[in-house]
């Protein structure tokens, strides 16, 4: 009887293990140091949630999914840390790739709010003003965009603690992020790759 139980037992450990790992991938993520985001090729458009504007080197921009404009690239700056993507939010300017980095000159009226800046992308992430940390805020759905899935992205800003934010322009909400305003949709079929080094 206790040998059937141990056998019963480490089956039910493999299984579970088995499972965890494949919806860890199936959310994008391996939970492993060496998983990283590379979704470049074609690119991606960050939705805001709340205004269904896109984020570009404009600022926000209105229909821009209708009219496919807006796309940007995220690539992970660093290898994933506690399951979590840290990436660099890219968009072509006029004399090459720019980077989304925390700034000076927030909204005056969100109190320690920080501002954002496109500026010249640092190689290897060494630029912690331009990395973000990718977090889910719900799960992905299948809407049927031919896209892909769409995906419910918080970004955050560790170095300084604000999260993106398309409500007052383009900027960093103190603290967590705390509502839609800071929700980014997100439609691919991508999820984690192996971390491709600098």
């Amino acid at each position: 009887m206790i040998r059937i139980r141990k056998l019963l037992s480490s089956r039910l450990v493999k299984l579970a293990a088995t499972l965890t790992a494949a919806l860890a991938l199936l959310l994008g993520t391996t939970g492993t140091a060496n998983a990283a985001i590379y979704w470049d090729n074609p690119g991606v458009q960050l939705v805001n949630q709340a205004s269904q504007q896109c984020l570009d080197v404009q600022g926000m921009v209105p229909g821009c999914m209708a009219g496919g404009t807006s796309w940007i690239r995220l690539e992970s700056a660093q290898p994933d840390a506690d399951g979590h993507a840290r990436v660099q939010i890219i968009t072509n300017g006029p004399s090459g790739s720019l980077c989304l980095g925390v700034s000076y000159g927030g909204p005056s009226q969100i109190q320690g709010s920080l501002g954002t800046r496109w500026e010249t992308c640092e190689v290897g992430g060494n630029n912690w003003d331009q990395v973000w940390t990718m977090i889910t805020a719900a799960p992905a759905q299948n809407v049927g965009n031919p896209a892909g899935l769409k995906h419910f992205i918080n970004f955050h800003s560790d170095t300084y603690n604000v999260c993106l934010d398309g409500g007052i322009g383009v900027y960093g909400f103190p603290g967590g992020c705390v509502n839609d305003w800071q929700v980014w949709n997100i439609y691919t079929n991508k999820t984690s790759e192996p971390w491709r080094g600098y």
